[in-house]
């Protein structure tokens, strides 16, 4: 073992989620963001890449990638949330496996059920999943992709699906891989790859419309991963993905309107995901413990 992974061991990263107090219109505009942090006293594990599963009066439920240090991987869990203070009051974790967990998409039906597309890029494939909220039981359904990808997110335009992920072993650099759904094989299949100047392919959370205008939340990880999120304006022909009913792959544009780094005092290392739903804004930051030792690996430099 090396120094570097000796002293690693004593600086794992720890990430933790928040809500963003500004609005849309705010954060695209350029002002400084403000974000509220969910509090707790759990210190050996973190949560990352939320999605707001719900809000009601009392409270707030969000899916998130929980990563408890002893087991050394991410599972699936549900957080439940006081609204007013935003302490966290429960845990309950919704799907484990063998291989890495993370990045639980939710694609909404209705109250009953929604269906979840975790990333789980480890077992090679793209699962589809049923989830029942109120019990927190969970159905395997099928594979929709039998590849490595990292961070699927589904899309529709018109009658047609799409997925924009990117792929092994470049998952955190500069190519988007657009698939499309085909009904006939059950899967989605692969249309196109779009390349970027910088690091900025990996997604960040859903897409969504502001404005008449359609938004990717990505990922920078010029720096590493998860460094900071990019909201990209996707247009088709110079038209809004907003407004058309069929998909041109050839013509996808992608154009950044703003980036967004932690304001965490602590966890000011990284910031990956970005997720609206029932007028909440959730996002995470990244830092690592025993920050100095970082530092000290920064400075070791092989002889």
């Amino acid at each position: 073992m090396s120094l570097k992974q000796f002293v690693k061991q004593f600086s794992d990263e720890r990430w933790t989620i928040g809500f963003i107090r500004n609005s849309l219109d705010s954060i695209l505009g350029g002002e400084p963001i403000a974000i509220d942090w969910v509090r707790h006293n759990i210190s050996d594990a973190w949560f990352a890449d939320p999605f707001i599963l719900d809000v009601t009066a009392d409270e707030i439920q969000v899916l998130v990638e929980e990563f408890p240090k002893a087991l050394h991987r991410g599972r699936i869990s549900k957080l439940t949330i006081d609204r007013a203070s935003l302490h966290l009051k429960q845990v309950d974790v919704i799907k484990e496996l063998p291989t890495h967990m993370s990045f639980p998409v939710i694609i909404r039906i209705n109250e009953d059920f929604v269906y979840l597309l975790p990333e789980n890029g480890e077992a090679g494939r793209l699962t589809l999943y049923k989830y029942y909220p109120i019990d927190n039981r969970i159905e395997t359904l099928a594979s929709v992709l039998d590849e490595a990808v990292s961070d699927a997110t589904p899309f529709t335009i018109g009658d047609e699906q799409f997925l924009f992920c990117t792929r092994r072993p470049n998952i955190n650099g500069n190519q988007l891989s657009l698939y499309q759904w085909d009904e006939s094989l059950k899967k989605y299949v692969f249309v196109k790859e779009y390349q970027f100047d910088e690091n900025l392919a990996r997604m960040a959370g859903d897409c969504f419309i502001h404005n008449g205008k359609y938004y990717r939340p990505a990922q920078e990880c010029n720096v590493q991963y998860g460094h900071a999120v990019s909201l990209q304006e996707v247009t088709c022909a110079g038209e809004s993905l907003s407004t058309i009913s069929s998909l041109n792959p050839e013509q996808l544009t992608f154009k950044e309107t703003r980036r967004l780094y932690s304001p965490h005092p602590k966890l000011n290392i990284g910031m990956h995901t970005f997720n609206m739903y029932k007028g909440y804004i959730v996002t995470d930051a990244l830092g690592f413990d025993n920050m100095w030792l970082r530092k000290l690996i920064a400075r070791i430099r092989p002889r």
